[in-house]
């Protein structure tokens, strides 16, 4: 993980309410956050001194950008850290606000259409379209 973090002195700090723990235990909110995320992963980092701490990391394919949120059980806020020309966890928590918009969807509601304009992503019916790539981001080489 080295090779992500950079910079760390750095970082741009705040608190989020959105717990780490609870963002990794909802399978359902990662899909939908993925949606617009398709460039960056996570992994959640337990603390091995059996306090239940951990701190999930965020980090971008390029290496440009990463984010961490640390869990300390019994806090109702989370310190984040992001360094680079993405705010990782902000696209993530923006990404898991709409899950929430969206009624807590689960995957299986959504469809995916491929056109010759792009990729569209629905939610319940064709028509309603949550998600577009378009033809020129979805064509890999």
């Amino acid at each position: 993980m080295s090779e992500f973090l950079h910079h760390e002195d750095e970082a741009d700090r705040s608190k989020t309410t959105l717990s780490p723990r609870d963002l990794q235990a909802e399978y359902e909110a990662k899909f939908f956050i993925g949606l617009d995320l398709r460039d960056a992963w996570s992994l959640l980092a337990e603390a091995n001194d059996g306090s239940d701490e951990a701190t999930l990391w965020v980090l971008a394919d390029d290496r440009k950008s990463w984010a961490s949120v640390d869990y300390v059980p019994g806090h109702d806020t989370f310190t984040v850290e992001q360094y680079g020309p993405r705010q990782l966890w902000d696209e993530v928590e923006a990404g898991y606000r709409r899950w929430e918009a969206l009624g807590h969807p689960e995957r299986d509601r959504a469809g995916l259409t491929v056109t010759r304009d792009g990729q569209h992503v629905w939610l319940d019916d064709k028509d309603n379209i949550i998600h577009k790539i378009p033809a020129a981001v979805s064509v890999q080489s």
